[in-house]
């Protein structure tokens, strides 16, 4: 039985959030905290294994709840909290710097998504509670990131590789993306294209927090543009995003797949008939499997593919059936794959 421990200052989503739950088979809700002080002590005393977490509190603000939890008592933390604008989703990314596991927007009870978007909480949350979880130590400072120019970065490169690195990524994605570019130059000499799984509302908000933990050259891929070496693309919403033979993107509005738009699947499969042996696709961290078979096409057209290991992914899905078919040339470590693309792009 998981343990779920529900914060929120509205008694009545409390009560909502706790019905919702406990129609759940597998899960037992220990108790809801309407403040950030009563969150505190009931972590420590009922020991949950998740928390759903809201972002505005009567007491403390999420940030200050979520932190003091992960250098006490660790504990995975969900966060669902109202998005109206961009700047909600980015706070809510700004959450997961101080170690939040995901982050929903909290369904309004009269939409008509509100049982899918319930089922998407009530899946994560199951997902995260088996995330082994470490205390953090002090209060965390934002990431320092050493930006490189493009002529320091890649001196003697007097023509930019021609290949393309694309990542795909859902569950725990946003993490993992963030650590990559973390690890990459500013300027990196090569397009990177990026589909994240997403609920709507979000991806502006991921891009923003990126930029400003990276210091890359992050923008939403618009249809019709050339994708430019030093610069990373983000698949929008609502839109499937490849990419044509002139290295243009291409975007389109056919339907959702597994009730996903964008998918990996769209992007490897353009770039495996498109780029072929000037790919280089990584699969992250997601549920499911969307991506995988494309990765043995980029793999079969010649292309260098990477999934992340299990040790280090939050969901095993998506990279572990692109391991299970062969997919990946390589299976690394997600601090490995960073310096990996660096030494595949500017190696010798």
């Amino acid at each position: 039985m998981i343990k779920v421990l529900i914060v929120d200052d509205s008694k009545s989503v409390c009560e909502l959030f706790k019905e919702m739950f406990n129609r759940e088979d597998d899960f037992e809700v220990v108790g809801c905290a309407e403040d950030g002080a009563s969150a505190l002590r009931m972590v420590k005393d009922l020991a949950p294994d998740v928390v759903t977490m809201d972002v505005n509190l009567p007491d403390f603000d999420g940030f200050t709840v979520t932190r003091s939890i992960m250098e006490e008592s660790p504990v995975p933390i969900v966060i669902v909290s109202a998005v109206y604008s961009s700047s909600d989703a980015e706070l809510g990314f700004r959450l997961l710097d101080t170690g939040a596991l995901s982050f929903h927007d909290k369904p309004a009870l009269n939409s008509d998504d509100f049982y899918g978007q319930m089922a998407e909480i009530i899946m994560s949350a199951r997902l995260m509670s088996e995330v082994r979880v470490v205390r953090r130590k002090g209060r965390l400072k934002k990431d320092n990131c050493i930006k490189i120019s493009e002529d320091t970065a890649f001196e003697g490169l007097h023509n930019y590789p021609k290949e393309v690195i694309c990542i795909g990524a859902s569950t725990g994605g946003p993490q993992a993306v963030k650590a990559i570019l973390m690890s990459l130059p500013v300027g990196f000499p090569a397009p990177i294209i990026v589909i994240q799984h997403m609920s709507s509302g979000f991806t502006a908000g991921m891009v923003n927090w990126l930029i400003d933990n990276t210091g890359h050259n992050i923008k939403i891929a618009e249809h019709g543009e050339i994708i430019r070496p030093g610069v990373v693309y983000f698949g929008p919403e609502e839109y499937h995003l490849e990419v044509s033979a002139d290295r243009k993107v291409v975007l389109s509005e056919s339907p959702a797949v597994n009730g996903i738009r964008p998918t990996v699947s769209a992007l490897f499969d353009s770039v495996a008939r498109n780029i072929g042996r000037l790919a280089v696709a990584v699969l992250l961290t997601g549920m499911g499997r969307d991506g995988a078979d494309e990765l043995l096409k980029i793999r079969r057209s010649g292309g260098h593919t990477i999934a992340q290991n299990r040790e280090t992914s939050i969901v095993f899905g998506m990279p572990g059936e692109a391991v299970r078919i062969g997919a990946a040339v390589q299976v690394l470590p997600l601090e490995k794959i960073g310096p990996e693309l660096v030494n595949h792009i500017c190696g010798s």
